[in-house]
């Protein structure tokens, strides 16, 4: 009764609430913070501008996640430089930090951060926004969460099971990515005009292979990001015999400085693997009788066709994802279909 007589006599601010206080970041000496805003990616807690030096980028082959809108950004300690002197094998330096964040039908719901701790750690988690957008909260769930909408947010382990495949964790801030036609921000040019390659090379756009079809660049850059962190030399690559990243070195030829040869699909890893092969894995040739990895003009008798258009235990890629890549699928049956036996 006191306080009502109060607000009557005095303003209508002095009876609002009080603001909550910020509570001050604490960065742990291991592991990620339990606070997005205390990462390092934003300015104070103002959602909407990032902090400086961080900069935004995307690649020009984008990893299907069931459909979600996605925004990343890098961040890289100053006066530093990526460690590309090979460039298939490139090295952050220490400090590195690069995020991306996940929109789904508009909402925001999560945000991954990767952060390189010491020459060989990277303490890596995802970030699960609350329903106003104004926090965002370390996710430490043993399981994925899995929304009212289908979509999935993975665990730490999740993440970790597919970057394993990247030469330092990072994927998608590799060289054939940044230097595909579309990439934006800091891209592969951005990074070299700004001084942040040890070693750039001096055509800084590339495009995928492509042959007779017109089809294959399309394909290719699909396998390339979807299939290819796991089927590299680095991943399962060599041990199921099945190589699906497409290799700077194959992009860029030693010592070519300018304007180089096209180059031949029928050259790459991925053609070599894929192109009327039959698969090393008994179990999955049980399970798809007839088909080869790719059975050249019929995608509905190959491999990489069927296995990214399921959602079963077969399905690729096999994780955190519930929702079939119509786009990405419809590119790969297309290539498939205009290939002739006889190449």
């Amino acid at each position: 009764m006191y306080r009502m007589m109060m607000c009557v006599a005095l303003t209508a601010t002095a009876c609002a609430p009080a603001p909550i206080p910020e509570v001050p970041c604490e960065i742990p000496a291991e592991g990620l913070p339990p606070d997005l805003f205390c990462t390092g990616l934003y300015q104070q807690r103002d959602r909407d501008t990032v902090a400086d030096g961080v900069m935004a980028y995307a690649p020009g082959a984008l990893f299907w996640s069931d459909g979600a809108e996605k925004q990343r950004w890098l961040s890289l300690p100053p006066d530093t430089q990526i460690d590309t002197s090979d460039l298939d094998d490139w090295q952050f330096p220490v400090g590195t930090k690069a995020w991306k964040e996940f929109r789904v039908e508009g909402k925001l719901v999560e945000t991954r951060l990767f952060w390189k701790r010491d020459e060989r750690t990277w303490d890596l988690g995802t970030y699960i926004w609350n329903n106003d957008d104004t926090a965002a909260t370390l996710n430490t769930a043993p399981r994925a969460t899995l929304l009212s909408n289908g979509y999935e947010i993975p665990t730490q382990k999740d993440c970790d099971k597919c970057h394993h495949g990247a030469s330092d964790q990072l994927l998608g801030v590799e060289a054939v990515g940044l230097a595909l036609p579309g990439a934006t921000g800091a891209n592969l040019e951005q990074l070299a005009s700004d001084d942040l390659l040890s070693h750039p090379p001096l055509r800084r756009q590339v495009a995928m292979p492509n042959d007779a079809t017109g089809k294959a660049g399309a394909a290719l850059a699909y396998l390339h990001v979807n299939c290819g962190a796991c089927h590299s030399s680095r991943g399962i690559g060599q041990e199921t015999e099945l190589l699906m990243r497409v290799r700077a070195a194959e992009l860029w030829p030693q010592g070519a400085d300018g304007d180089v040869p096209a180059v031949d699909v029928t050259a790459t890893d991925v053609y070599k693997a894929t192109f009327d092969k039959l698969p090393t894995t008994a179990s999955v040739a049980q399970h798809f009788p007839g088909a080869k990895r790719v059975t050249p003009g019929d995608h509905e008798l190959s491999l990489v066709w069927l296995m990214s258009h399921v959602r079963d235990r077969y399905q690729m890629p096999p994780l955190v994802t519930h929702q079939i890549d119509d786009d990405g699928t419809a590119a790969l049956a297309a290539w498939i279909d205009a290939l002739a036996s006889d190449n």
